[in-house]
């Protein structure tokens, strides 16, 4: 079989598998629809629960209070929960799949590949980056939700003097925190410039000094602190923050075991759900573009391929196939519908020869543009 026909062969393929998660998407909308009625019972529990806190331990204020741990307690474990394999799932197309723990056995040694991670270390970090946007984008609206509420209770438990100012500006300060990174994702578009800035690194190539230079390489270091800051503090802070929270409340929350486990399952529940539905809404329109560039695209141009184009197709289209579209969901409720980078493939020591033919053709410098 020649290099052009079994490209060909190897983009049919992915049509089929492209349209295969179409098929998996709209049964999506079954899935969501049967979700949303069994969140009925994650809410009749933390009903229950909250009127029995409220009137056996006469304490109506441990709903409010304990409505806030709980938020901070789901927020640093929600990215395990992501992380989990489909379980019940009539999908081939799950997270971890048959070939999963093999994979991970070769992908250990990795010092076999570093020199196709370093020639292509800017495709990878763009995968990366584009992954992680996308993945988290869907959780935003439920988080924001979520912390808005936080915000509401936290500004009740202090003019009711039930926690001290300082602690409420902790509060708020890290939930805005929180918000402004998610803000941020919500208007960063995955493969484009503009997380924190805009400004092309293109302006700043040119080797001799000048003040336009020193603005903008000062605008986007400014822009990377500010990130990493950011980052940090919706990241590694919000345990920090709980802590200080919890030491200032007339309460313990392991009184409460149960209050606080019927919150968290309700606050999980509410975030899944619409997880699942902007993730799905997202993952169709990735689908129908991957569908369009396969179909429309690189299935044309491969079949008009020639011995002096071939290698760069088949370049194109293994860094197309890193993206791989999955979905997780447990005994086929609570879909949720992510992106992974499938660095997978680079295994074979033939994807290997091709991508460290020509590796990347952009420089460092430009492909950090686009993760600011």
């Amino acid at each position: 079989m020649s290099d052009v026909a079994e490209l060909e062969e190897a983009v049919l393929k992915q049509i089929e598998i492209e349209e295969d998660y179409t098929e998996i998407l709209k049964k999506g909308v079954y899935k969501l629809k049967q979700t949303k009625l069994l969140m009925l019972v994650p809410l009749f529990l933390f009903v229950l629960v909250s009127v029995h806190a409220a009137v056996a331990n006469y304490n109506p204020g441990a709903i409010i209070m304990m409505w806030i741990v709980a938020s901070f307690l789901l927020y640093m474990i929600y990215f395990f929960f992501m992380m989990i394999p489909s379980l019940g799932t009539d999908t081939k197309q799950n997270i971890f799949n048959a070939d999963f723990r093999e994979n991970i056995k070769q992908f250990l040694k990795i010092a076999d590949h570093a020199r196709t991670f370093h020639k292509n270390k800017v495709t990878f970090l763009e995968f990366f980056w584009n992954a992680y946007l996308v993945n988290t984008k869907p959780i935003v609206r439920g988080f924001a939700m979520l912390y808005i509420t936080d915000l509401t209770c936290a500004l009740i438990l202090w003019a009711s003097r039930i926690i001290n100012f300082t602690t409420f500006l902790i509060l708020t300060a890290q939930i805005v925190v929180i918000l402004i990174l998610y803000w941020r994702i919500t208007k960063a578009v995955p493969g484009t410039p503009g997380f924190f800035t805009s400004i092309p690194l293109a302006e700043t190539e040119d080797k001799k000094f000048s003040f336009k230079k020193l603005k903008v390489l000062g605008i986007i270091a400014f822009s990377m602190m500010f990130t990493a800051l950011i980052m940090i503090g919706a990241m590694l802070i919000p345990g920090m923050t709980l802590s200080e929270y919890i030491g200032e409340l007339p309460l313990v929350p392991s009184s409460y075991p149960v209050l606080v486990a019927a919150t968290i399952i309700l606050q999980f529940a509410v975030i899944r759900y619409l997880q699942g539905v902007d993730s799905r809404n997202l993952m169709t329109e990735l689908n129908k573009t991957h569908l369009s560039v396969l179909k429309d695209d690189l299935l044309p141009r491969v079949k008009s391929a020639t011995a002096e184009n071939i290698s760069d197709l088949k370049r194109e289209f293994i860094v197309f196939t890193m993206n791989k579209l999955m979905v997780q969901e447990f005994f086929g409720r609570f879909p949720a519908y992510s992106l992974m980078p499938n660095f997978f493939i680079v295994l074979s020591p033939v994807v290997r020869e091709i991508l460290d033919e020509k590796g990347d053709e952009k420089s460092i410098k430009e492909g950090l543009r686009d993760i600011l």
